[in-house]
């Protein structure tokens, strides 16, 4: 898959059955069940080739384990919280925030729902670069112990305009309180203020904003 050029990813399912059935193989000999990243998986590859129907097969056990994945596009909805940001806002924190949530609805609107966040991650950082808005991917964060350094630790977040941070999820129900814990925290590591977290869940977009306390 492109994007602006760019390769962002590329899909590689087992077997295509008359063109209508995915199919993805797998061994799996210590394993009862199929994993949520086995499902999660396969739903990228219905996403991407525009099929609704997919098998995970486990040859391991006997007999065979088969599971069937239906996807079906939902209808694409976008909810919106940015409480946190109703005081204190400058003006040129909100026009480069809301630029920030022009590229990411932009995303939202083209791909829609179903795909991984690894993804999803790599779209906005192409979308926010090619709106001229710079992005640093995999940021390090330094690990401290009685003010000594002792390794550097990279982050998923991105880093945009040098001052905010993009926290990127996908195929979650909602954010979870890990996520909004994790960014306040880099956001006070990086002395910044403000940042942004966007969940492709299974059912909706759902965009946060968030600052430090």
């Amino acid at each position: 898959m492109l994007h602006h050029g760019v390769e962002v990813h590329c899909f590689e399912p087992d077997l295509i059955a008359w063109d209508t059935i995915v199919l993805e193989l797998k061994a799996l000999a210590y394993q009862a069940q199929f994993a949520g990243e086995h499902y999660a998986q396969m739903i990228h590859y219905l996403k991407f080739l525009g099929k609704d129907l997919g098998l995970l097969v486990n040859f391991a056990p006997s007999p065979v384990q088969i599971k069937r994945v239906v996807w079906n596009e939902p209808k694409l909805v976008i909810t919106e919280d940015y409480d946190e940001f109703k005081t204190g806002l400058a003006s040129n924190d909100r026009e480069y925030l809301l630029q920030i949530r022009h590229c990411l609805l932009a995303i939202a609107q083209q791909y829609g729902l179903g795909y991984p966040e690894t993804m999803y991650r790599k779209l906005a950082a192409i979308e926010l670069v090619q709106n001229n808005i710079s992005c640093v991917s995999e940021i390090e964060v330094p690990a401290l112990w009685n003010g000594s350094l002792l390794a550097y630790h990279k982050t998923q977040h991105l880093l945009i305009g040098n001052n905010y941070l993009l926290h990127v999820r996908s195929l979650l129900e909602q954010v979870t309180n890990y996520d909004f814990t994790q960014t306040r925290t880099l956001l006070a590591a990086f002395g910044l203020k403000y940042g942004v977290i966007i969940n492709f869940g299974y059912q909706q977009v759902q965009i946060h904003g968030i600052k430090t306390k």
